[in-house]
């Protein structure tokens, strides 16, 4: 399009950013905008206009115990009402990945609707599906007799070494989520999300007193658009006993309230069982984490476990819109070839794939993939369990 240009925003752009993004979304101000360091933008200008933006949020993502990578994660993504469909997104995510090289390794959103044109504007864009989340529901709370408190967000700020611990005791075999720290959840819950969506944010803590056995985090809406329901954000505990008390306590302040309780859960997430024992009813797949490599080779040296075990190994990939090397070992005296459609190969990239389910059943071929290097292969990129946790939505 003849006069647009796509390009990082920068500090002085802060104006035409919000103009674009606030016109689509809840509004930020110029103060919310700057106080996330890690907040950049791909900007679109159309003869020196803005119309087009896509917020960025570089993250510290883990993919696997020990493997954590940086993602830049697109939130608030819009086009001006009258310049959709012209391409201009699509130049936009063609900006960020010439602008973050060398400071991200990958592009990553969370979405919803698969039918949606949002939806289907990020698969063109060159994002695939990593992890399924389904929209899970307790619609009939009951009273419940637990040793739980609910406590708000002063509480959640002195606990968090407790709640590292208790995170960690879950979910230290999984990756799909940002790195945590101490400080994580006073950090998140002071991010721009919670700004332009008003919380009331909740925490059930069990046991009432003493050291933390475990919490579930959950919100309800206020503000404009006051919510109706309980959403947990996140659930964590020492054992799988101690996480179902907290999640009764919960329930016994929804069944006060009248309130149902939401949560997104997904396959491997540790509290699935327990959900589904207390009657959370299960919906349709409701939303997923998408993400596109910007640096196959550099992801592939970050995420790869041993990388001892292809010393002797050339690693190429095909795909049909990518291709070229993920790996050169010292000894390299065997080149293989890994084919796949690009959504298998981005899963491999980030430990979401079996590779020796994947070329069982075709949905991975390797030219030169001898039983042997399949076996190498699947021990150096192995497969890791993801959850996902509602209070990094960004």
């Amino acid at each position: 399009m003849e006069g647009l240009v796509c390009r990082e925003a920068t500090p002085d752009d802060a104006e035409h950013v919000l103009k674009v993004r606030n016109a689509i979304f809840p509004p930020l101000t110029r103060e919310q905008w700057f106080a996330d360091p890690t907040m950049t933008c791909s900007l679109a200008l159309l003869n020196g206009e803005p119309v087009g933006a896509i917020p960025l949020s570089l993250r510290r993502f883990r993919v696997a115990p020990g493997v954590v990578v940086c993602a830049a994660f697109e939130n608030a993504v819009g086009t001006r009402e009258d310049m959709r469909g012209q391409g201009i997104g699509t130049a936009m995510i063609h900006a960020a990945r010439e602008f973050l090289a060398g400071r991200a390794d990958e592009l990553m959103v969370y979405r919803g609707g698969e039918r949606s044109n949002g939806y289907r504007f990020y698969v063109k864009s060159g994002h695939s599906d990593l992890i399924y989340l389904r929209a899970m529901s307790l619609a009939a709370p009951r009273r419940r007799e637990v040793d739980a408190e609910v406590l708000g967000l002063p509480e959640i700020r002195a606990s968090q070494a407790g709640l590292l611990e208790c995170f960690n005791a879950t979910y230290g075999h999984c990756g799909g989520f940002p790195e945590r720290h101490e400080r994580y959840w006073e950090e998140q819950l002071a991010s721009q999300i919670y700004d332009v969506i008003p919380q009331d944010v909740l925490f059930v803590r069990h046991p009432a007193a003493g050291e933390l056995g475990a919490y579930v985090l959950a919100s309800r809406r206020r503000g404009s658009r006051p919510g109706d329901r309980l959403s947990i954000l996140e659930m964590a505990g020492r054992t799988p006993s101690a996480i179902e008390q907290a999640l009764l306590g919960l329930e016994d302040l929804a069944a006060r309230e009248a309130m149902p309780i939401d949560v997104l859960g997904s396959a491997e997430h540790p509290c699935l069982g327990l959900l589904r024992q207390a009657g959370y009813e299960e919906g349709m797949r409701a939303m997923m984490t998408m993400g596109q490599p910007l640096r196959p080779r550099e992801l592939f040296a970050r995420v790869c476990r041993r990388a001892d075990l292809l010393a002797d190994l050339k690693v190429d990939f095909w795909a049909p819109f990518a291709d070229g090397t993920l790996f050169e070992g010292a000894e390299a005296r065997t080149e293989v070839m890994l084919e796949g459609k690009d959504e298998v190969i981005y899963r491999l990239l980030n430990l979401r794939l079996d590779v020796r389910a994947a070329v069982a059943t075709e949905w991975l071929t390797i030219r030169n993939g001898t039983p042997e290097i399949v076996d190498r292969l699947a021990q150096a990129v192995p497969y890791t369990p993801w959850v996902y946790h509602h209070i990094d939505y960004v």
